[in-house]
């Protein structure tokens, strides 16, 4: 009996510490946290329920303890669509919620089956949790998730397999009343199931949580807030080492706003900034998914296109071109044409860091502006004029 009152105590504890914890990560930009924050709270207000609300009637403490537990596992599956960015089925598992509660108000104050009302409850929070899983099936594309989608799984089969070891083993009079119930074995193996599947979900919640905080945080790092393209810190780390990586081939295109300032002056800081965008989208739209695009500062773009050909990478540029060039920017305020000039250079055996590439691309594009702007300039001639190795491709 004295284990039975130990976990009466520590199975509340446990999840309201994890439940305030995951309140508190909210702070750093996790929604998933929130959810499970609030579950676990409802889920620890459940367990409690028979010692917070011991004066009042048996019903009323068991339609309230189940309402919490229908909270608790309402909650996990709107954590488990926040995390995958599906749109909850919220008004189908509210109505589900509410027909639950009155089949289980009907047992316990009607019918007095206590059996029944214990098989309606355990296999509603079963199912509460299985339409989530269900949903989420097609996008686990990491680890994580498939660990986080395999604990959750293990609390809905420990719950179905509790279930049918009530059904199968318990006569419908087992338990005369909630206090017999409270103090039987059965309730004793729920809570020890319980506070284990609990626990090793919440430490595996609790890693996921921390793995997207860091993570976002690093993305914040390591990207531009305006374009979410990376920024300079991003694209250092993100490039390969020349000095410890095998030899990156590839090629590097360096571009910006021909006139930007202008563009500023003319219409405003916001147009400008629309400008600013409307060039990162043109350039991860046209550019291959494993290019690395980065802004480096002002209207500057800087882009890696690992295992791309000096000529391949100037189509690409020239392509990228004539779509930003073409775009009307009347919504934002710009009644005027924008452009934007390129340099395009390839990596070669003898550079230290891929700065020496972009330093080739950088005068690439100072020769594009020296000679008219709105062009593609690579390296490898030298037209009149311009700084030596480079070779105009295309001209507006």
């Amino acid at each position: 009996m004295e284990s039975h009152d130990n976990f009466a105590y520590l199975l509340p504890f446990i999840f309201f510490v994890f439940g305030c914890t995951f309140l508190f990560l909210r702070r750093w930009g996790s929604d998933s946290a929130h959810h499970w924050g609030i579950g676990y709270i409802a889920a620890a207000l459940g367990f409690a329920s028979p010692l917070l609300l011991s004066e009042l009637p048996v019903e009323a403490r068991a339609i309230i303890s189940n309402a919490l537990f229908f909270a608790a596992f309402f909650f996990y599956g709107e954590a488990l669509y926040s995390r995958f960015r599906i749109l909850p089925a919220f008004n189908a598992r509210i109505f589900f919620c509410a027909v639950a509660m009155a089949g289980i108000a009907y047992l316990v104050v009607v019918a007095h089956d206590l059996k029944g009302e214990l098989i309606v409850s355990d296999l509603g929070c079963a199912i509460l949790l299985l339409i989530p899983l269900w949903q989420t099936r097609g996008h686990l594309s990491r680890p994580v998730d498939r660990v986080l989608i395999g604990m959750v799984g293990l609390v809905v089969v420990e719950t179905l397999v509790r279930v049918s070891s009530l059904i199968v083993f318990a006569s419908g009079d087992a338990y005369s009343s909630l206090d017999d119930f409270l103090s039987s074995d059965y309730a004793f193996v729920m809570q020890v199931g319980a506070s284990i599947l609990g626990f090793l979900l919440a430490l595996t919640v609790l890693g996921i949580v921390m793995l997207d905080v860091v993570g976002q945080h690093r993305h914040a790092a390591e990207h531009d807030p305006l374009t979410d393209l990376l920024n300079r810190r991003g694209f250092e780390r993100a490039t390969p080492d020349f000095a410890r990586d095998a030899f990156p081939s590839g090629a590097v295109l360096v571009c910006d706003i021909d006139h930007f300032k202008l563009v500023n002056d003319l219409f405003g800081h916001a147009a400008g900034d629309s400008v600013i965008v409307g060039l990162a989208k043109v350039l991860r739209d046209g550019l291959p998914k494993e290019a690395l695009a980065a802004r480096f500062g002002g209207e500057e773009f800087v882009a890696f296109l690992p295992g791309v050909t000096l000529a391949e990478a100037g189509v690409l540029a020239n392509a990228i071109r004539l779509t930003f060039g073409a775009r009307n920017w009347r919504e934002g305020g710009i009644d005027q044409q924008v452009t934007a000039s390129f340099g395009v250079s390839s990596t070669a055996r003898g550079d230290h860091s891929m700065h020496d590439a972009i330093g080739r691309a950088d005068a690439c594009l100072y020769a594009a502006k020296a000679g008219g702007r709105n062009q593609v300039v690579t390296e490898g001639s030298q037209p009149a004029n311009m700084p030596r190795h480079l070779r105009v491709i295309s001209v507006a």
